[in-house]
């Protein structure tokens, strides 16, 4: 008997936890994970660059980029 109200509890206590948030909360919810979103996008643009300059190049633009890039590294160029 113990074992099935202790079997029990494990399956019904997940249950009560997913209840729905009211939409006041769930509204705020969305609210951080957006700062957040844009806290992480902020803090990617200050290290690598403006993201938006680099989306509109060109495929030849990103081919030179990123063979400029190796050749400062010292990785050799790819034999094609």
């Amino acid at each position: 008997m113990q074992r099935r109200l202790f079997l029990a509890s494990l399956f019904l206590a997940p249950a009560a936890a997913l209840a729905e948030p009211s939409p006041a909360e769930r509204q705020r919810q969305l609210e951080a994970w957006w700062a957040r979103q844009r806290e992480k996008e902020a803090t990617d643009r200050a290290i690598n660059g403006p993201r938006e300059a680099r989306r509109n190049l060109t495929r030849d633009q990103h081919e030179r980029w990123n063979r400029q890039n190796d050749r400062r590294r010292g990785i050799p160029a790819y034999p094609f």
